[in-house]
């Protein structure tokens, strides 16, 4: 893949995740493709705690796989 922007979108706002550092677009709207996971209320807590902007796809993937396996995040 040779684009380092992680996003199904085509608009929102290149950012770095803080948690891997890769290139993803956030909408920050209902639209984005954030709304399309199931995040429990531990890995919102823990993305709260930790950030101030969001992590990319796979971050956040990896955060909720982690939750659903009895993993602390």
């Amino acid at each position: 893949m040779t684009n380092s922007i992680d996003s199904p979108l085509d608009s929102g706002k290149a950012v770095t995740c803080p948690q891997c550092g890769k290139l993803f677009t956030c909408s920050l709207s209902p639209a984005c493709w954030c709304a399309t996971r199931v995040v429990p209320a531990e890995v919102k807590e823990h993305l709260a705690e930790r950030y101030k902007t969001c992590v990319c796809s796979t971050c956040l993937d990896e955060l909720i796989a982690k939750a659903g396996s009895g993993e602390s995040a």
